[in-house]
């Protein structure tokens, strides 16, 4: 490989935030990498701002395909060792790579990384205290779906391993209305290769929550979670019945939270009644796990040196 990182930004109608994403990347501090931003047919001013950047970042242009459509097409002309996914509308702070490549020497090159997140509101300012120079902590998991800890993961912190992408066959072939939990679908499809590696300390990303963020569409995420419920009862999930059980919890938990926090609080109660029934084993299997974690110690958090 030429590079270590590949950064696969999915841009569409984002003229308010792109320059900030891919800014964020030409400010790392480590620079090995490179910037594939696929422009996924934006009808505003997304791709004259990526135009305007020139030679510093790859461009791909496409009809409106959705982002894991996109993504697979950055993949596919990749020269990293590692793929870190961006969405244009959140950014990494300059440190990121460093981090991610801190990380990678330590571990002997782990298949996925999850970086470490702050959401903040559009117009917030991010605490200072978030930008503070700090050790990296970070968790190791035997693999991602091992994890004993809740985990919030937007597409932003993931970093796979590019041969690990391709070996999984890379993202589904899903359009705009289909591509919902497309983080967890590809977590689930690296879910047995490992070790996972989880960033604790410091942040590595900022999520920015604003009205157009994709999470809103609370009846697109649930009928994505069923589906992704769909592709577990089908077997295309490594693992096999051994780690079934494991791979229900991480669904089951992804269900129970959009069904209760998003559906029921947001007033769509027949929705969230038929996320709960449509993924019921899966909500047994997380709300199982959730208790016994009482009962065992948790991971130790391994702090890297200086």
């Amino acid at each position: 490989m030429k590079v270590r990182f590949s950064i696969l930004m999915p841009v569409y109608n984002r003229e308010k935030y792109v320059r900030q994403a891919v800014e964020s990347i030409l400010s790392q501090t480590f620079t090995d990498c490179e910037l594939i931003a696929i422009d996924d047919g934006s009808t505003d001013g997304s791709a004259k701002i990526l135009k305007s950047f020139g030679n510093r970042i790859k461009l791909i242009q496409q009809r409106n395909q959705g982002p894991e459509v996109a993504r697979n097409a950055g993949a596919a002309v990749a020269q990293g060792e590692y793929l870190a996914f961006l969405d244009s509308d959140d950014f990494l702070f300059p440190s990121a790579l460093a981090i991610y490549d801190q990380i990678i020497r330590t571990f002997d090159s782990p298949p996925v990384i999850l970086g470490s997140d702050i959401f903040y509101r559009e117009g917030q300012v991010i605490p200072s205290e978030a930008l503070l120079p700090n050790p990296v902590e970070v968790l190791k998991y035997q693999d991602y779906i091992s994890k004993t800890i809740p985990l919030t993961t937007p597409n932003s912190k993931i970093v796979i391993k590019k041969s690990v992408f391709d070996k999984v066959g890379g993202l589904r072939n899903s359009t705009p209305l289909t591509f919902h939990n497309d983080d967890l679908y590809i977590l689930l499809k690296t879910g047995t290769y490992g070790p996972c590696i989880v960033v604790h300390k410091p942040y590595t990303l900022a999520y920015r929550m604003h009205e157009e963020n994709s999470i809103k569409n609370v009846r697109l995420i649930a009928e994505g979670v069923l589906s992704l419920a769909r592709s577990e009862r089908r077997g295309e999930y490594p693992g096999g019945n051994e780690r079934r059980w494991e791979r229900y919890a991480v669904l089951g938990g992804r269900a129970s939270t959009w069904a209760l926090r998003y559906c029921w609080r947001g007033g769509q109660k027949k929705l969230a009644l038929r996320l709960l029934f449509g993924t019921a084993p899966m909500v047994f299997a997380a709300l199982w796990n959730k208790s016994m974690r009482y009962a065992h110690t948790p991971e130790k958090t391994i702090v890297l040196p200086q």
